[in-house]
C-alpha cells in the first residue's frame, strides 16, 4: 500500500561536545542548499548538539517573527545566510575556549565552593554571554520565551505548519533524569518526561514518570491539586534556555547535574528534587524524540564517539569502568540506529494516515525514510570535493583521526573545525540524495561559498595533507596540544611566564621568609602544608561535595601555626592561582594553538 501520510521532517543533532556542534554546521549547510532546512518541523538535540541547535533555533525564531535585520520575510536564501553566520560566529565563540573561561574569574571560582552555585551554573552564564544573548537578541532568554510567534501572534504549531511553507520547528533539548532513568525534554511549551511511544515499553516499564509540565499552567490532575502550584509555576518561569542546554550537556563526573526543586511531590507529599544530566546517557543520537513527535522522515547528524579497538587495556578499576561505559554507549547507539534502519522497511510503515491503529504502528516501528551522517563514514571522492583519505576504521586514516577528535568545550582550530564542517556537509549531501532525495527542491545547486571549503586545499596537496593529519591526530588530546604541535614556541612562552614567577618567589622568600604575622614563624613546611590543604579545600569544593568537607575532622587536626587563617588563605591563594593559570593559558597558548591551525577562509555567503 502506498503511503498517504503527509511529510513531517525531523532533524536529530547528536552529542559529542564542540566536535559534534561543528560537524552539525556542515549538515545544516547541506540542508540549506537543498532547501530542506525550512521544512524541518522537529529539532531533537543532545549535549553538543543542544549547544548548536539552540543557537540555530534562536536565529530562526528572529527570522520567522520578522525580527531579523534586513529580512522582513523568510526565504530559502535567508536560511543559507543564517548558516553562513553560524559558520563564522559560532566558530569565533568556540575559539575563545569556553572550558578555560570557566576558571578565569577568581570570584566565580570561590563562589563554586558554595552548594548553590556550580560549574554548570557558570557554564550557563558563559553560553549566554558568548552564544545566546547575541543570537536571540536579548539577554538570558527564558525557556518559555523561545516559543516562536510569527508576527507576534501565538499560534498552534501543527495548524500553522500545515498551511505554511516555512515551518515553525519544535526544539527539544534532551536530558536524562537521574531520578527515574528516563529521558527528559526541555521545550518552549513544556518540560518533563514524555510517555513512551512504543507499547512494549509502556507495558513493561513499571517505573514512575515525572509527567509533562506546561508553561501555560494547563496541567492535568494531580498537578493542579498540589498545595504549591504558584511556587511550581515560578520555578517553570525561571528556567532559562542556557540552563536547559547545560543540563543536556552535563556529562556525569564533569558537570554537576541540574537540580530543580518544587516541581513534583511523591504520594506522601515529599518533594522530588529533579536531577538532570547529559541526554547522551539515555539517547546520544536524539532519535527517540523524533519518534515521540511522529516524524515521518529523519535526518540524523551523528558526531558521537564510536568505540575504538584496544589491543592492551588497563586493568585498574577506573579504567575498566570507563571501558565498560564505552561498551554500553556503543551498544545503545547500535540499537538506536538499527531501529531506524530496520523500521522504515516494515510493511506497516506504508499504512494510511487516517487509520489510528496503522499510525500507532508506524510511530512504534519505523519511518518513511532517513538520512544518517556520522564521522566514521567516507564520502565519495571527486575533483571538486575531495574526500579525507581512509581507512575510516584504522588510525592511519585521516578520516579516522577526524572521528577521534576530542569531545570537549575548548577551542578548536580552523583545521579541526573546517574539517568537521566539511565532513558533515559532504556526508549529508551524499545521504540526503537517498531516501530523502524527493524532499530537496528541484534544481538545487551547491553554493561553493562556505568558509569551511578552504579545507579542500589541504586534501589536494600531499604536504598539507600530512600537516592536517598531524593536527587531527593531536586533536584527540584533551590538554597541552601546543606542546605537541609547536614544542619550541610553547616552551619559550612557558619560560616567559615561569622565569619572572621564580624570581619573584625567590625574592619574596629571601626578603620576608623570616617575618610572619601569625603566632609563630612561617616555615617552608607550613607553606607546603597550607598549599596542600588549600588544594583539598578547592578540589572538594569544586567537585560539589562541600558537605563532605565539613565532616572532615582531619582538617581540624592538621591546623598549623595561625590556625584556620592559613588554611583559608591557602584556599584563596589556589583560587587566584587557578584563575591566573587559566588566564595565562588563554593569553599564551590558546593563540599559539589557533595560529598553528589557521586556514585562510574564502568568501562565504556574506554579501
Amino acid at each position: 500500500m502506498a503511503a498517504t501520510t503527509s511529510t513531517k521532517l525531523g532533524l536529530a543533532l547528536s552529542g559529542g561536545g564542540f566536535r559534534a556542534s561543528l560537524f552539525h554546521i556542515g549538515v545544516l549547510a547541506a540542508l540549506a542548499e537543498r532547501e530542506m532546512l525550512h521544512k524541518v518541523e522537529v529539532i531533537s538535540t543532545v549535549s553538543g548538539g543542544s549547544i548548536i541547535g539552540a543557537y540555530y533555533y534562536l536565529k530562526v525564531k528572529r527570522l520567522l517573527e520578522g525580527n531579523r535585520p534586513g529580512c522582513p520575510a523568510p526565504t530559502p536564501d535567508a536560511y543559507r545566510r543564517i548558516v553562513a553566520e553560524i559558520e563564522r560566529d559560532f566558530l569565533a565563540a568556540v575559539q575563545k575556549n569556553i572550558r578555560l573561561r570557566l576558571l578565569t574569574n577568581p570570584f566565580k571560582n570561590a563562589k563554586m565552593l558554595r552548594e548553590d552555585y556550580s560549574r554548570s551554573d557558570r557554564m550557563a552564564e558563559l553560553l549566554n554571554r558568548h552564544f545566546y544573548d547575541d543570537a536571540g537578541g536579548e539577554p538570558n532568554i527564558a525557556l518559555r520565551d523561545i516559543h516562536i510567534k510569527p508576527g507576534g501572534v501565538d499560534v498552534k504549531v501543527a495548524e500553522f505548519n500545515a498551511g505554511h511553507e516555512h515551518k515553525i520547528p519544535i526544539l527539544i533539548l534532551n536530558a536524562t533524569s537521574l531520578n527515574t532513568g528516563h529521558t527528559w525534554h526541555f521545550t518552549g511549551a513544556y518540560v518533563g518526561e514524555p510517555a513512551p511511544v512504543r507499547g512494549f515499553v509502556r507495558a513493561n516499564d513499571s517505573g514512575y514518570r515525572l509527567p509533562i509540565l506546561r508553561f501555560d499552567g494547563r496541567n492535568p490532575p494531580p498537578m493542579d491539586e498540589w498545595p504549591v502550584p504558584e511556587k511550581r509555576q515560578s520555578v517553570l518561569n525561571g528556567l532559562t534556555l542556557a540552563e536547559a542546554v547545560v543540563a543536556s550537556a552535563a556529562v556525569p563526573g564533569v558537570f554537576s547535574p541540574l537540580s530543580i526543586h518544587n516541581l513534583y511531590r511523591t504520594g506522601t507529599d515529599k518533594e522530588i528534587v529533579v536531577e538532570l544530566c547529559d541526554g547522551g546517557v539515555f539517547d546520544n543520537q536524539g532519535v527517540d524524540a523524533l519518534y515521540e513527535k511522529h516524524c515521518t522522515h529523519f535526518v540524523i547528524s551523528d558526531a558521537a564517539g564510536q568505540i575504538d579497538d584496544q589491543a592492551i587495556l588497563g586493568t585498574k578499576a577506573f579504567q575498566v569502568a570507563l571501558r565498560a561505559n564505552e561498551v554500553m554507549m556503543d551498544k545503545i547507539r547500535g540499537e538506536t540506529l538499527y531501529r531506524v534502519d530496520s523500521g522504515h522497511t516494515l510493511e506497516q510503515v506504508n499504512c494510511a494516515a487516517d487509520d489510528p491503529a496503522a499510525a500507532s504502528l508506524r510511530a512504534e516501528n519505523g519511518v518513511l525514510g532517513y538520512a544518517l551522517a556520522h564521522t566514521r563514514q567516507a564520502f565519495a571522492n571527486s575533483a571538486e570535493y575531495p574526500n579525507f583519505p581512509g581507512p575510516a576504521d584504522r588510525p592511519e586514516g585521516t578520516i579516522y583521526r577526524l572521528s577521534c577528535l576530542r569531545t570537549d568545550l575548548d577551542a578548536f582550530s580552523d583545521a579541526e573545525a573546517y574539517s568537521l564542517m566539511y565532513d558533515g556537509y559532504n556526508l549529508a549531501h551524499e545521504h540526503l540524495a537517498g531516501q530523502l532525495g524527493a524532499l530537496s527542491v528541484p534544481g538545487w545547486q551547491r553554493e561553493g561559498h562556505w568558509r569551511f571549503l578552504a579545507i579542500r586545499d589541504c586534501l589536494t596537496d600531499n604536504h598539507r595533507l600530512v600537516w592536517l593529519h598531524k593536527r587531527l591526530k593531536i586533536g584527540a588530546r584533551q590538554f597541552f596540544r601546543p606542546f605537541f604541535l609547536t614544542p619550541w614556541r610553547a616552551a619559550l612562552r612557558s619560560l616567559a611566564y615561569l622565569l619572572p614567577l621564580a624570581v619573584a618567589l625567590w625574592l619574596a622568600l629571601a626578603c620576608y621568609g623570616d617575618r610572619v604575622l601569625l603566632a609563630g614563624p612561617l616555615t617552608l613546611y607550613d607553606l607546603l602544608q597550607g598549599l596542600v590543604l588549600g588544594s583539598v579545600v578547592l578540589l572538594l569544593g569544586l567537585s560539589g561535595v562541600q558537605e563532605e568537607l565539613k565532616r572532615l575532622a582531619l582538617l581540624r587536626k592538621l591546623r598549623m601555626n595561625g590556625g584556620e587563617l592559613v588554611l583559608y588563605a591557602a584556599a584563596w591563594l589556589w583560587v587566584f592561582m587557578l584563575s591566573a593559570g587559566a588566564l595565562l593559558y588563554l593569553w599564551l597558548f590558546n593563540p599559539l594553538f589557533l595560529k598553528d591551525g589557521k586556514i585562510e577562509a574564502k568568501a562565504s555567503l556574506e554579501r
